[in-house]
């Protein structure tokens, strides 16, 4: 399987913990300033055209502590959207955030776990069991399948430029049948 891992960085990819901290091939779209919409669709065109498998959106602020791609083929040989956080259950409220919207902490509708740090000093936290199926991913790390990329892009219409973006493609990809899960990749965000 032939996976493809992209971030977009505000700065030089130099600079990121992303690419000082993997031994994977990433591309780092430095100096960014559009829209992460429009940086991942740009990522799906590029994955279209190299014909590529699985595209791996993620921050350029993680580590990607236990990544490999025997690890996420078979967490795609479950699901069709991978993430390392979401939700099972959606009430659709202000603020959105995935987590609320999801019950928040204690519900049980949440699961996954993301350190958070610099990669020195990092404490985890822990929302529920997984791998799971679940309705809602945050956008920290996406992993998604070509069946998937190939039919739903991202919203470059979304008023901002660095949120909400994983909870509308997310909801997309859940409301066209796809399946989405939890799986046991796990990062550090430095968040």
């Amino acid at each position: 399987m032939k996976t493809f891992i992209y971030a977009a960085s505000q700065g030089k990819k130099e600079q990121t913990l992303l690419y000082n901290t993997t031994d994977e091939e990433v591309w780092i779209q430095e100096d960014n300033t559009t829209s992460l919409a429009k940086c991942y669709n740009k990522a799906i065109d590029f994955a279209i055209e190299e014909d590529v498998d699985n595209l791996i959106l993620v921050h350029d602020d993680v580590i990607l502590e236990n990544y490999t791609t025997e690890r996420l083929d078979n967490l795609m040989q479950k699901f069709d959207v991978v993430g390392v956080a979401g939700t099972t259950q959606v009430k659709l409220q202000s603020p959105a955030l995935w987590h609320i919207m999801g019950g928040g902490f204690g519900s049980g509708n949440l699961h996954g776990a993301v350190a958070h740090g610099d990669g020195k000093t990092k404490h985890m936290t822990a929302f529920g069991p997984y791998p799971k199926r679940v309705v809602l991913l945050d956008g920290v790390f996406l992993a998604i399948s070509r069946k998937v990329f190939e039919k739903i892009r991202f919203d470059e219409s979304c008023p901002a430029k660095w949120h909400f973006y994983d909870l509308d493609y997310t909801m997309q990809c859940y409301k066209a049948g796809f399946k989405l899960g939890v799986g046991d990749i796990l990062i550090t965000h430095q968040s």
